[in-house]
């Protein structure tokens, strides 16, 4: 875990008011071991953490500043406790855990807590696994008993059944995050090729099929017992609730839970090479790509904060000295540089991809990144480098405490990893500590002339392009017969109550949600302004939506926009792009520019105390941008780079094909990115017409989240905008439905792909907050737009078709849309279609049922306690009142009618738009497996 992101969320500067293991809270039995209390001004997370007797940590985090409440349960097991041959057991039991308990029936989990207005999830990796949810603070009692259950109960509800489903789960996730990635199956092959064989990060967090599929039900029951106690477990609540209400609560749902089995803690295993390892894959990819990997530390050693700072120097951004000399020289398409840092050992990494016009070979990278850090490290590396750094990080940290989530997650990694809470101020101190002598110690003892795991990435076909010839090859575990005999009957430890757990408990009366305070405001040049003041971090966060997106670009010049984009946030007639980086990252900001089909967006993240100084940034980048011929050549060469390799991106084709099937000709029909065609015929003088024309304040938006009050900030505001005149020109593109087939499935071939995407879409009603368009989506939530939806339910809990299925309508420009997307095992294609259209058969015939409609209500209600919480969020909400000319009243406005919306109008909703006569199929896939399957299946067929 790198320090920038350990500290995310980490600045304690608090006294520990108590700690005493003495200390206990004699009502619950509960021992209270340390409690650290913090003042009101300090950047602090302050807490108090408790031992029950079966060894279950418990910490508890009190902040009322919104009715919410997060709660965490962090298992102490990863990947790396897995065993030889028995990879993948603890993402597979991410999964499972969700499947249901004694008490809590088969996707009941997702149900109550999305009935709740929360959120959930379940992350694993190689060290520790965390399930988690964020609620509307009265149903802290749900989330205790879900929980709760899972631990204690578990193993018991585990049926081969149930096991084979979630196996099939996790082989399509794999399928879609590695197997059908360009480049995806990098990460692996670094573990592979790092560690030695048997090293616990030898292997991926998602492990490898041939094991999982020699698992049982009872080698799962094993796994369980042995890892999921309590005394192997961090349960950490944060947000609106007192510790007094919290620890009743926690001593009836986990207190009878009997303790596991013993746990050793594990060895620090940092890598040991005698020599540089040189392992390659050809793969579909339209570029080679070199990623050289250096053993170093562990978590938490001496040296990893001056490790973390030698990997943003080197990689990080665009002041690195590599994005300096290869990106900016175009001699690469990208480098990066991070230094990974797990509880066992850590890994300096570096990737790079030669850019093509260079001529650059992987080999002449791996020579010129050398020689490169080298030259900085002993050369350039200065104290003002060091300081930008430390700057740049602590502002990271108080951004972070700006969500109970960061807090929580914090607080339990430190528990679960150092039994230490309050570490955080020992980081920081390293941090503040840090010297340019200890960044170049760990160059030289880490990096400089040392041997390396090395992977080269080439397309097909040309095995040649490998930085050096293979001297390394993996070993992979063969079982024995020993190894797939059946494990023996798990015998699981009985839990005694006093209370029936069978019953589910009530929610507490709801808190009112504090909607932010809003102001409004337009500047004399017809900026228009939505903001609110929010105190609790000393930040302001600011978005500015400009209507220069991609739907403004001229005709003939498709992707202008984008392009426009991009060069603003390059260099400056004032300023290179390595400068801006590094006056951002002394003031602890950031600026970002991004486009969607309507608007070009600046988003700023500063420190309010340091505002002033970063507005004045943005106000350079806005309004002096350089347009140089050296920056544009690079990012349009980039551009066209990018296309290239999304041209062998299954997810890619498939969205792109689908706009061009459904709208006609037109901006609205073009891909996220242009065709090499128009991206090559884009001059830098068109880009500069662009700017000149659309990149004008009226009609502009600008939303504020600030610890500053308006009469504070406004000035600021006025003073960086001043200077900024005019009205943009540019028509937008008018959308138009394209005539298409729908009873056909279009295909479009992707050979040896190992998954298929599918789209399901049909056109639908403009964009609207409170009309039919926001009515439609309360209609497809219970369908096909959560966990518990019709859809989900079916393909991937009942058929075990895909990892993940989704289906909602979309706001596009003008129009609107319902698109479903998935991806689906090839196998299983024609079958998930069949699925897909005997369900929206039956949705067209009955409609919804009333308790999906009361789900429905309840969720999207009970949720907007979680949407105003950070101030990015109260942003993002900020600017789509003003995108639809709406003020505060929506929140209530739309929560009665999601209580008072019909079924008989949401039924007519469905079926005026979710029909399967309006459905547009398509396919990306191996047509050689899909078209005999899809016609056998009864289905016309079109190539496309």
């Amino acid at each position: 875990m790198k320090l920038s992101k350990t500290l995310v969320a980490l600045i304690v500067s608090a006294a520990v008011s108590g700690c005493s293991q003495n200390m206990s809270a004699q009502s619950t039995g509960i021992k209270l071991v340390e409690q650290v209390d913090v003042q009101p001004t300090e950047l602090a997370i302050a807490y108090k953490k408790y031992e029950l007797e079966n060894g279950l940590t418990l910490i508890i985090h009190e902040d009322n500043s919104d009715p919410l409440v997060h709660v965490d349960v962090t298992y102490h097991v990863g990947s790396a406790r897995e065993e030889l041959g028995k990879s993948g057991y603890a993402h597979l039991f991410e999964h499972m855990m969700f499947q249901g308990s004694k008490n809590v029936a088969d996707e009941e989990h997702f149900k109550v807590v999305t009935e709740s207005g929360g959120e959930l999830n379940g992350t694993t990796n190689n060290d520790r696994t965390n399930y988690y949810q964020t609620v509307p603070s009265n149903q802290l009692e749900k989330m205790l008993w879900l929980e709760a259950d899972r631990m204690g109960f578990f193993a018991q509800g585990i049926t081969q059944e149930k096991f084979e489903i979630q196996r099939e789960a996790v082989k399509n996730e794999r399928g879609k995050d590695v197997d059908n990635v360009p480049y995806g199956r990098l990460m692996e092959t670094i573990g592979q090729t790092l560690y030695d064989y048997g090293h616990p990060y030898s292997w991926s967090v998602i492990g490898y099929m041939s094991d999982l599929n020699r698992a049982s039900a009872q080698d799962l029951k094993a796994f369980f017992k042995k890892w999921y106690g309590p005394n192997n477990a961090t349960l950490t609540i944060g947000g609106d609730v007192k510790a007094e209400q919290v620890l009743p609560l926690v001593k009836k749902y986990f207190g009878s839970i009997p303790k596991g089995d013993h746990i050793e803690p594990a060895q620090k295993q940092p890598a040991n090479l005698a020599s540089s390892r040189y392992v390659s894959l050809q793969d579909n990819v339209q570029f080679p790509l070199l990623a050289k990997a250096y053993p170093t530390v562990y978590d938490g050693h001496r040296d990893q904060v001056a490790l973390d700072a030698l990997a943003y120097f080197i990689g990080e951004g665009q002041s690195s000295v590599l994005y300096k000399s290869l990106v900016n020289s175009q001699r690469a398409l990208q480098v990066q540089t991070a230094h990974n840092c797990r509880e066992l050992a850590c890994e300096m990494l570096y990737l790079a991809l030669p850019h093509p016009v260079s001529g650059k070979t992987l080999k002449d990278m791996e020579a010129i990144f050398d020689a490169e850090v080298a030259h900085f490290i002993e050369k350039e590396l200065d104290e003002s480098d060091i300081q930008f750094y430390q700057a740049k990080t602590e502002a990271e940290v108080v951004r972070s405490l700006q969500s109970v989530q960061g807090k929580v997650a914090t607080l339990a990694a430190f528990e679960t990893f150092f039994n230490d809470t309050k570490r955080l101020q020992k980081q920081l101190n390293a941090l503040r500590g840090l010297t340019v002598n200890d960044v170049k110690r760990v160059y030289s003892q880490y990096i400089k002339d040392k041997p390396a795991a090395v992977v080269s990435i080439v397309p097909k076909g040309q095995p040649d392009a490998v930085a050096q010839e293979d001297n390394f090859k993996p070993t992979f575990f063969v079982p024995s017969k020993n190894d797939e005999m059946q494990v023996a009957e798990v015998k699981l430890p009985e839990v005694k109550d006093t209370f029936d757990r069978s019953i589910q408990p009530q929610a507490g009366k709801a808190k009112a949600i504090h909607v932010p305070d809003v102001w409004q405001t337009e500047l004399n040049n017809g900026l228009a302004i939505m903001g609110a003041q929010s105190t609790e971090t000393p930040t302001t966060t600011l978005s500015l939506y400009i209507p220069a997106g991609r739907l403004y670009d001229p005709a003939g010049q498709s992707g202008v926009a984008r392009v426009t984009a991009s060069m603003l946030n390059e260099a400056t007639t004032q300023s290179s792009t390595e400068e801006l980086a590094k006056q951002l990252a002394r003031l602890g900001a950031t600026i970002s520019t991004n486009l969607d089909s309507e608007y070009i967006e600046f988003t700023v993240s500063a420190m309010s105390k340091n505002l002033d100084a970063t507005l004045a940034v943005l106000a350079e980048k806005l309004l002096q941008p350089k347009f140089s011929e050296q920056d544009f050549m690079r990012v349009k060469g980039q551009y066209l780079q990018l296309i290239q390799h999304q041209e062998n991106e299954p997810n890619y084709i498939a969205d792109s094909t689908l706009n061009k099937l459904q709208f006609a000709s037109g901006n609205y029909s073009k891909a996220a990115f242009s065709s090499l065609e128009s991206l090559q015929s884009i001059t830098l003088e068109q880009v500069k017409s662009y700017y000149a024309n659309q990149i004008k304040p009226l009609g502009a938006k600008l939303a504020v989240v600030s610890s500053l009050d308006m009469k504070m900030l406004k000035p600021k505001l006025a003073n960086t905008f001043s200077n900024w005149q005019g009205k943009p020109s540019l028509p937008k593109a008018k959308a138009s439905i394209a005539q298409y087939q729908t009873n056909v499935i279009y295909v479009v071939d992707k050979p040896n792909a190992a998954q298929v995407q599918l789209r399901v879409a049909a056109p639908a009603m403009k964009p609207d907050l409170t009309g039919p368009f926001f009515k439609a989506n309360l209609a497809s939530f219970a369908f096909s737009d959560s966990f518990n939806g019709r859809i989900m339910q079916n393909l991937r809990e009942d058929k075990g078709y895909t990892y993940s299925v989704w289906g909602r309508f979309r706001s596009y420009g003008d129009i609107g849309r319902y698109v479903l997307k998935a991806g689906i095992k090839t196998e299983n294609t024609a079958d998930a279609i069949l699925e897909i259209q005997n369900e929206i058969a039956k949705l067209q015939k009955s409609g919804l049922t009333q308790q999906e409609i009361a789900f429905t209500r309840a969720a999207v209600n009970q949720g907007d306690a979680l949407k105003y919480e950070t101030p990015a969020a109260k942003v993002g909400f900020f600017a789509t009142m003003m995108k639809h000319d709406a003020d505060q009243s929506i929140v209530k406005t739309r929560s009665k009618i999601v209580e008072s919306v019909s079924k008989h109008e949401l039924d007519n909703l469905i079926k005026q738009y979710v029909d399967n006569d309006n459905m547009l199929y398509l396919v990306v896939g191996d047509k050689n497996t899909l078209v005999p399957q899809l016609e056998k299946n009864g289905f016309k067929v079109q190539l496309l």
